[in-house]
């Protein structure tokens, strides 16, 4: 499956962790590599926060540079690869 935005497995991303990319959360945006992509008939998130993706819009998940941690985010939290100058 490919990544929502022509963003693939192993690319260098810049995204949004929390609020979305219209977010005025400055302090949020941070860098990490897409490591899988969820899609249809499955669930992302733990226990307190779920939701369901679809083959309409998969989910990048992506490891976060300085903590190691992955998560699944909606593709427009993705504000362009991470070398690009914003």
């Amino acid at each position: 499956m490919e990544a929502p935005h022509g963003f693939n497995i192993g690319d260098h991303v810049k995204y949004q962790a929390v609020g979305g990319a219209s977010s005025a959360a400055d302090s949020s945006t941070t860098t990490g590599e897409i490591v899988e992509i969820r899609g249809m008939s499955d669930t992302v998130g733990n226990g307190r926060a779920q939701g369901q993706v679809s083959e309409q819009e998969p989910r990048p998940v992506i490891r976060n540079d300085s903590t190691g941690k992955a998560s699944a985010y909606k593709a427009g939290n993705i504000l362009g690869y991470a070398d690009e100058d914003s």
